[in-house]
């Protein structure tokens, strides 16, 4: 009894113990060594030092953060450019709208919806939002379906809710961002002058009139009695009283701001002088490489001079002139090719085949057309086109001379067609005044101006004379055609060219462009012209030397 019971306490003994090794012990760090007092003192101070710094540091940044959102809001500068047209068609606002963008400016472009396709730049900013307003053509005055209501019925209409559209849009849809600058185009000035002066009492804010032109000028060539019409007469005391309420004007020449402030008692130090410039579009075709494709496309078309004209077919522009210009010119080329006569010798007075292109839309547009073919003319041809502003530039720098018609209702403003077409570098034959030969047309330097359409046919002819069909055209062009050259429009649009009229190079700010050798034909014949045929881009040309005028003309001014 004795041995079993001690089988059995040896038994529960080993029970026991093996129910005590069945949960495995964890396992058991080795004990370091303790650091000196010391090491443990400075360890644990760096280690809390750290701690209350990454805290301190992220609450500071959480408040800065707050504090930088909200002065950045205060401090951001954000421009509205108000344009009453077409947006896409206004070259000199969308350069407005990306030199504020290129100060840091928030840009809000206030415009007709629908219209045009604008800079790519402008797209792709972050910083830019267009606000569309509506056209209100069916308010338009033009032969309605009611005939017994006045034509001035229409007219207010559309002017109110004009203005209505232009001040909701001021105090509605120009963002979370304070507007700071107000920049208005001039013409129109009816009824944006007068929703400016309405919102710069509630907004505040700086505003800003660009005048290309007086719009009461412009609206006395819509009139039969012009200037002494009663209603130009009550527009132009319109436009000029609500100028009070603008602190700022930029104007497109001299003697425009010399005429606001002599007319109209404008205070000189309020007036800065932006000129117009041509875009890096067209400078960027104005090259060798460019010159040397048109004479390939010359050869193709020997006996052919390629004019163009772009318009927006309003009274401002005589296309009359032209139509009766070129009837005189196709007799004169049919008496110098023999046709005309019984002579059957040709003399060295051969006159080249006229291709004019007419780019642009207008109400007058189709009666031209009707016009030109009832003329019946075997030594001009006309084709008309609507082109989008990629394909502009190109077709003008294909082109071998520029035509503007434009004769200015104030006599003060310069046509932003013919700065383009310097900008490729093809002279121009422009309707002649005052400002636009002191300020961009030097007579037999970069083009020639005429006034009658006797005067533009003898224009064409002392220039395209003696054409001989091939590539290189005639003296009296290519004379005129080196004073567009990219090296030379520094006299004509640099804000400085007054000091200098020769090229500089001072700080890297422009380079002449080096002259290429003409690229070698391969077995291909006439490969340049081919290329051009079928539409390839001009994309791959030299770009050393261009400069930016417009953006040296704006900085130099100080208007933001």
């Amino acid at each position: 009894m004795a041995l079993s019971n001690a089988n059995n306490n040896v038994a529960s003994k080993s029970k026991k113990t093996k129910k005590k090794k069945k949960p495995d012990p964890p396992l058991m760090k080795k004990r370091e060594k303790p650091p000196s007092p010391s090491s443990l003192n400075t360890d644990t101070t760096n280690n809390v030092v750290q701690k209350r710094a990454k805290e301190e540091n992220k609450e500071l940044v959480g408040v800065l953060g707050e504090i930088n959102e909200d002065e950045a809001k205060k401090q951001r500068q954000h421009a509205v450019v108000l344009v009453l047209g077409d947006f896409g068609h206004s070259p000199r606002m969308q350069n407005h709208a990306s030199s504020l963008l290129n100060k840091g400016y928030e840009v809000t472009v206030i415009a007709y919806k629908n219209g045009s396709m604008m800079k790519e730049t402008l797209r792709e900013n972050d910083g830019f939002r267009f606000v569309g307003i509506s056209r209100l053509n069916f308010l338009r005055v033009k032969k309605t379906k009611m005939p017994f209501v006045p034509s001035i019925v229409y007219f207010a209409l559309r002017v109110l809710l004009q203005f209505l559209q232009v001040l909701l849009c001021l105090f509605f849809e120009t963002g979370k961002v304070k507007v700071t600058n107000v920049l208005v185009q001039n013409p129109p000035c009816l009824p944006t002058f007068l929703a400016c002066a309405v919102a710069k009492r509630v907004m505040g804010g700086k505003f800003t009139i660009d005048w290309h032109n007086l719009g009461y000028s412009i609206f006395s060539m819509q009139r039969k009695r012009g200037g002494k019409d009663v209603l130009v007469r009550v527009m132009k005391a319109y436009e000029k009283y609500f100028l009070r309420y603008f602190d700022h004007h930029l104007t497109v020449t001299e003697k425009m701001k010399d005429f606001l402030i002599r007319e109209w008692s404008v205070d000189a130090r309020h007036i800065s002088v932006v000129k117009d410039a041509p875009g890096e579009q067209f400078l960027r075709l104005n090259t060798n490489a460019t010159r040397e494709k048109k004479k390939g496309f010359r050869k193709k078309t020997s006996d052919v001079v390629n004019v163009v004209s772009s318009t927006s077919w309003t009274p401002d522009e005589d296309f009359d002139v032209l139509l009766h210009a070129t009837v005189l010119y196709d007799e004169k080329a049919k008496e110098a090719s023999g046709t005309a006569t019984k002579k059957k010798k040709k003399t060295k007075q051969r006159l080249p085949h006229l291709n004019i292109l007419i780019t642009g839309r207008g109400d007058l547009r189709e009666s031209f057309e009707t016009r030109a073919k009832e003329a019946k003319l075997k030594h001009v041809s006309f084709s008309y086109a609507w082109l989008p502003i990629h394909e502009y530039p190109e077709r003008l720098s294909m082109s071998d001379v520029g035509l503007c018609l434009h004769q200015s209702s104030s006599k003060l403003d310069l046509p932003m067609k013919i700065v383009d077409m310097f900008g490729v570098g093809i002279p121009v034959l422009a309707r002649r005044y005052e400002c636009l030969r002191d300020d961009l047309v030097q007579e037999g330097v970069n083009g020639l101006t005429f006034d009658t359409s006797e005067e533009l046919c003898d224009a064409l002819i002392s220039l395209l004379e003696g054409w001989d069909g091939n590539e290189n055209g005639t003296e009296a062009l290519n004379r005129l055609e080196a004073g567009v050259t990219r090296d030379r429009l520094d006299e004509i649009f640099s804000s400085s060219s007054s000091s200098s009229s020769l090229p500089t190079t001072a700080k890297g700010r422009r380079k002449v462009p080096a002259t290429r050798p003409p690229p070698p034909l391969t077995k291909k014949k006439y490969q340049l012209e081919d290329r051009y045929a079928k539409n390839s881009s001009l994309d791959e040309i030299e770009d050393e030397g261009m400069v930016d005028f417009w953006e040296e003309n704006w900085t130099s001014a100080k208007i933001f």
